[in-house]
């Protein structure tokens, strides 16, 4: 996972590269729904103060974008994980009605160009996908 680029990642690899750079940011990352039906919620985050995180990880080719329905599915997912904030993370982008959702309902959201640049600046990236991330 780690030596290669986004475009040859499934799903499933998608999510625990996710895992990966989020331990490597010092979050407890609890892998809840990798690989699998997961009701909206690949991962739980929790930061140093105990700030638990609800991530939903789309890994979708650029032209496939995210629809309002998975935002809808991560703020309603987010309590049963006993989540204060949400975090949707994609290879590609969102539409125009789940970026206004995610405004709305205050969901943090990566989209491709954010993510290749997150991942460019995580030094285990392999040098070959530095320049292959969106």
């Amino acid at each position: 996972m780690l030596s290669s680029s986004l475009d040859n990642l499934n799903g499933t690899e998608f999510e625990r590269l996710l895992a990966l750079y989020f331990r490597d940011q010092g979050y407890v990352v609890h892998e809840v729904g990798i690989g699998g039906n997961d009701g909206g919620v690949d991962l739980v985050i929790v930061d140093k103060r105990g700030e638990r995180t609800a991530v939903q990880a789309k890994c979708y080719a650029d032209h496939n974008l995210v629809p309002v329905q998975t935002v809808r599915e991560l703020v309603a997912a987010k309590r049963n994980h006993n989540c204060m904030l949400t975090l949707l993370i994609t290879s590609s982008d969102l539409t125009g009605p789940a970026k206004k959702e995610a405004e709305q309902f205050r969901v943090e959201y990566w989209h491709g160009g954010m993510l290749g640049e997150k991942l460019r600046r995580w030094e285990k990236w392999q040098t070959k996908n530095r320049q292959k991330a969106r």
